[in-house]
């Protein structure tokens, strides 16, 4: 009966490190490398904004930073950390330009010098700089708002108040935060749009959207941009995001 012999593990490349090649040269070995020191690894992953910091800016793991110098907006539901000298106080909801008794529930007003990390949770945070640019937004994607900016907030008309707004215009910077990738459809007079309820975020420009009567769409007219949310692959929305032109649908 024959009896089966093991045999010798053979090295894939002819070498083992240490040991010699099959020319007899000696193979280099590999240093591991060094395990930095508790004090030289903090400080090297500082998440402290620096002097050029912009108010907002994103992590490398995508959360939201928000540089306070003097007065931010901002949204404060998904702190991961924060500085602990900002003097809080509510906002008042400004509607046509003029301030209102109702408190803005959405934002707060953060004075003084510091900064403070928002969790992305699962979702993904953009930061927008508007240059001289007239810009609304759905309510609920707004997660902070320079204090440089003009604001206030409304309903979308014929929307019998179900989507809430913010109008910013000016120079400064905003934040949003959607599910999926934000991308943007262009308007223009010739070729209206139509876009699902549940991707709608925005627009940008002299953008007329209204909520057509079955409720599913909004059709956008006018001249510019709208902003339009894609579902998360593998995990769609109740609502599928649809944008199809809107010529001949009305």
């Amino acid at each position: 009966m024959r009896r089966l012999v093991a045999a010798e593990p053979r090295e894939i490349a002819g070498t083992r490190p240490g040991g010699r090649d099959r020319c007899g040269s000696l193979a280099p070995v590999v240093a591991p490398s060094p395990i930095p020191g508790v004090t030289e690894f903090a400080f090297g992953r500082l998440l402290n904004p620096g002097r050029d910091t912009p108010t907002l800016s994103l992590t490398v793991d995508g959360h939201l930073m928000v540089t306070v110098r003097g007065e931010m907006m901002t949204r404060t539901e998904a702190v991961l950390l924060s500085s602990e000298n900002f003097e809080v106080r509510p906002v008042n909801r400004r509607m046509q330009g003029r301030a209102v008794p109702e408190v803005f529930q959405r934002l707060v007003s953060l004075e003084g010098e510091g900064h403070l990390v928002l969790s992305r949770e699962t979702e993904k945070f953009l930061a927008l700089e508007l240059q001289r640019d007239l810009c609304f937004f759905v309510e609920s994607y707004i997660w902070a708002v320079e204090s440089t900016l003009m604001w206030d907030v409304g309903q979308l008309p014929r929307s019998h108040r179900s989507i809430q707004l913010v109008r910013v215009a000016g120079e400064g910077a905003v934040a949003v935060r959607v599910p999926g990738e934000l991308v943007a459809v262009k308007i223009a007079p010739e070729r209206p749009y139509r876009v699902h309820r549940s991707g709608f975020v925005g627009w940008v420009g002299n953008v007329v959207p209204y909520l057509e009567t079955a409720g599913d769409f909004l059709h956008c007219e006018g001249e510019g941009a709208v902003f339009v949310g894609l579902p998360v692959p593998g995990n769609p929305l109740q609502s599928p995001v649809a944008a199809k032109s809107g010529e001949g649908s009305r």
